[in-house]
């Protein structure tokens, strides 16, 4: 599903703020563990499980893969899928542009109507992944 990961991206004038990487939970797919694995990470480095999902480890108040210094994030090319979609995020009834990102108005409409299935696709196994977790346990 989520195979060509650069296609995913949603297309806007980021500024390397750094806004959507402090305080982030966001939320990893297996396959986004598994891909972070094979670079060389361990779990317990860049992961927490938090009400039944693997998330994304803060340190310092950011997600632990972000660099203060450069405003960059140190696995870009590898980043989860959620990074990847991101400022685009489900409100409980639509997809929409996340009015945090301070360029969000740059996000084409277009582009809410291209990826907003695969935000919805995101969460759904994001669910599906709570509920294997659970019955891990």
């Amino acid at each position: 599903m989520w195979r060509g990961l650069g296609w995913f991206e949603v297309k806007f004038r980021c500024i390397k703020c750094g806004i959507c990487c402090i305080g982030t939970e966001m939320e990893l797919l297996a396959e986004d563990i598994r891909r972070i694995e094979a670079a060389g990470f361990k779990l317990d480095e860049f992961a927490v499980e938090k009400d039944g999902v693997y998330r994304l480890r803060n340190v310092d108040g950011h997600c632990v893969f972000y660099d203060p210094e450069s405003r960059s994030c140190k696995i870009y090319d590898i980043r989860p899928v959620g990074c990847r979609l991101y400022p685009l995020v489900y409100n409980g009834e639509r997809v929409e542009v996340d009015k945090t990102c301070p360029t969000w108005d740059t996000v084409p409409h277009s582009e809410v109507e291209r990826l907003g299935p695969y935000v919805v696709k995101f969460l759904e196994e994001v669910k599906l992944a709570k509920i294997k977790i659970k019955l891990r346990l």
